[in-house]
């Protein structure tokens, strides 16, 4: 009987050749790759903070310390892959970050510190990266020191971290696609 073995066959092609990561890889590493080539790698720093190294497809970029995977600490820039420690840019104290609220699907919070600003989300989605699906809600943040400039983001609420998928400032707007999703052995 050649029908089971050729249903099983199928089923295996139909599967993902990879595990999609999950929240017990963010220790080691979760990379996603944008359709411009960027990488961006997050790892778990400790319980809550994150840090995200991104590279972009000429060797420069940054590494970020985000709380709660998504609220901006600190940015070191990176110049052909090497970090530049002494260019350390603080955005706000772990203390004003933590009067931001973790992110929750079609709610709206504020974080009245010099660090913080405004933020309201969208219902939970369902998104797919590289052939691995998510939940996810949008969250739009503006900042309490610059209110023409926002960031929204894809937080993964199963991964705990949010991928920036657009900003608008007066000058602009950039979006960002993610294409691929892999964990780091």
């Amino acid at each position: 009987m050649k029908l089971p073995i050729y249903s099983t066959c199928l089923a295996l092609l139909a599967a993902p050749a990879f595990a999609c990561p999950t929240i017990d890889d963010l220790g080691k590493g979760i990379e996603f790759r944008t359709d411009g080539g960027d990488i961006e790698l997050h790892r778990q720093l400790r319980p809550g903070w994150v840090t995200t190294t991104v590279t972009f497809s000429d060797g420069d970029g940054s590494v970020l310390e985000l709380y709660q995977g998504m609220y901006l600490l600190s940015s070191i820039p990176m110049e052909k892959g090497l970090p530049k420690p002494g260019d350390r840019e603080d955005y706000a104290t772990p203390a004003e970050l933590k009067q931001w609220m973790r992110p929750v699907p079609n709610n709206a919070w504020v974080n009245e510190t010099p660090g913080g600003g405004k933020a309201t989300s969208g219902l939970m989605e369902t998104i797919t990266i590289g052939g691995c699906a998510y939940n996810s809600f949008k969250v739009i943040i503006q900042f309490n020191d610059d209110d023409t400039y926002k960031e929204t983001y894809d937080y993964l609420s199963d991964l705990g971290v949010g991928l920036l998928i657009k900003t608008e400032a007066s000058d602009g707007t950039d979006n960002y696609v993610y294409t691929g999703v892999r964990a780091l052995p």
